[in-house]
């Protein structure tokens, strides 16, 4: 028997998986700094050096590299201090149909750090990781389109549309830098870092992939005389994917992630901080496809059998992007204190899909590092705003799957009379979504042995509920085409209680 095939690659969805890490060590206090009084702030950045995927799991390196803010107390007079501490960790997630050389989508984002004093002179850090991981496997499927030597074979077929993944590939972006700080000021050490990646883009044009993005730095520091400044700079990053036939209509999806930083004082006298990072950009590219599928078939003369396998692809997939501007006043209870910095954490809490829309509830929650006790000391306050947001997704439904990634271009703060504070945030969301529907591809066609059939006769059916005119076609060993033919149908539908005249073919096979 010869089959007729259509070789087609398309991307099929392995498995999905969030899972969560705690990493944590014991951290002893630098015989160069004080004792530790009280902790006021935990914080850090994610460096993930090496994803792999091997049979049944993959494995995750990296590191949390973590600042602690503390007081310290001497003689009665408290100073603020830092212990800037790494925690290595390699992380193993389980994914039982996981193979090698399978592309995964890995997302690592820092959920939190949290700080406890053990003893004056050592503290122990714990670092909380997200993984929000999407297991691919992109083979080249044969999909059976007919069969050369039966001339009567019946097929019922149908054109799909998916979403297959063209391709994926890395570029990494080095970045060095000098900050510069107040020229009064001699810094002393680091107290804290926050790292953002933002304002992405992508362009396409000659089998390459343009991505760009901007790196936004704050750092909070300390001088020789005991005050508290920040200093910030925005550093482009760029990187040129190559994409072998990609074009503008596909769809790229593009991940940043940080390799490795440095960050170091630079001399005293250059008033100055040395910034040096890696960050690696991954372009994963989707184009849209029609495939033809048969969802069954057979042959009125000759007894055909076959088995199904199932196939999970992607459909539909689209990326919506929206800005949401917070705009308010809130109350802020620090009297004549000095604000030194703000952090925004973005909390989505749930999420509903309707028909072309994605509604997004959560909060920005807002931490205020600022002078307490008459600017002699620092502490923090916070500030939840909450997040009720319809985002416009055209064609998104209750089938769909959405991922929400987000980004904050913009924050700015103002200090205002009466002790109100003036926030203005703007939360950018990257709504990513699509649908996940099964194939079925009909493989393994063989001929059964020659049986003795009946000859040609004439059966009256009256319908059923549930019929259609494949179902009985097939069945009868009729075609579709002679049951409407015999019965005057211009229609395929059928209602029960119809009275058909069936031509059934009744010959002996072979």
């Amino acid at each position: 028997m010869e089959l007729e095939k259509n070789k087609v690659s398309i991307n099929q969805i392995v498995a999905q998986k969030l899972d969560t890490a705690i990493c944590e060590g014991d951290c002893i206090v630098p015989d160069i700094k004080p004792d530790i009084y009280n902790i006021i702030l935990s914080s850090g950045t994610i460096n993930v050096y090496k994803k792999e995927v091997t049979d049944g799991k993959i494995r995750i390196d990296g590191a949390v590299n973590t600042y602690t803010i503390y007081s310290s107390e001497e003689e009665g007079k408290r100073e603020t201090k830092s212990i800037n501490y790494v925690i290595d960790f390699s992380q193993i997630i389980n994914i039982e149909n996981a193979k090698s050389g399978m592309g995964a989508d890995i997302i690592s984002s820092l959920k939190g750090v949290e700080s406890r004093i053990i003893n004056e002179r050592k503290i122990n850090v714990k670092a909380i990781i997200d993984f929000d991981i999407k297991l691919y496997s992109n083979n080249c499927e044969e999909f059976i389109t007919g069969i050369n030597d039966i001339s009567d074979l019946q097929k019922l077929e149908k054109k799909v549309t998916v979403n297959s993944l063209l391709g994926i590939n890395k570029t990494k972006s080095q970045a060095k830098e000098t900050i510069q700080i107040d020229t009064v000021d001699n810094l002393a050490e680091i107290l804290k870092v926050n790292v953002e990646i933002t304002n992405k883009d992508t362009k396409v044009s000659y089998n390459k992939i343009l991505a760009k993005a901007d790196t936004k730095l704050k750092i909070l520091y300390c001088t020789d005389d005991g005050r508290i400044n920040t200093t910030s700079a925005t550093i482009p990053i760029m990187g040129f994917i190559d994409m072998e036939n990609i074009t503008e209509e596909n769809i790229v999806d593009t991940q940043y992630e940080i390799k490795n930083m440095v960050i170091k004082p630079n001399n005293m006298q250059e008033h100055s901080i040395y910034i040096e990072f890696e960050v690696e950009i991954t372009a994963s590219c989707y184009e849209t496809k029609e495939i033809n599928t048969i969802e069954d078939l057979y042959s009125p003369s000759i007894n055909l059998s076959f088995t199904k396998k199932q196939i999970k692809v992607m459909q539909n997939k689209k990326n919506f992007r929206d800005v949401l501007n917070i705009r308010e006043k809130q109350l802020l209870n620090i009297g004549d204190e000095k604000v030194y910095d703000a952090d925004v954490n973005v909390n989505i809490d749930n999420m509903k899909i309707g028909k072309d829309e994605i509604e997004i509830s959560g909060n920005a929650n807002i931490t205020f590092i600022h002078s307490i006790n008459n600017m002699t000391e620092i502490g923090t306050s916070q500030i939840d705003v909450p997040i009720d947001y319809r985002m416009s997704a055209v064609g998104v439904n209750l089938n769909s799957q959405v991922k929400i990634n987000f980004d904050i271009p913009m924050q700015d703060f103002s200090i205002l009379p009466n002790n109100e504070i003036d926030i203005k945030i703007d939360i950018e969301f990257l709504a990513i979504t699509s649908n996940e529907i099964t194939l079925s591809e009909i493989c393994d066609v063989k001929e059964n042995e020659n049986t003795e059939l009946n000859k040609y006769n004439l059966i009256i059916y009256y319908t059923k509920k549930d019929d259609n005119l494949w179902k009985l076609a097939k069945e009868f060993r009729s075609t579709v085409d002679t049951i409407k033919q015999s019965n005057n149908l211009s229609k395929d539908e059928l209602t029960p209680g119809m009275q058909l005249f069936i031509t059934k073919y009744v010959g002996v096979n072979g």
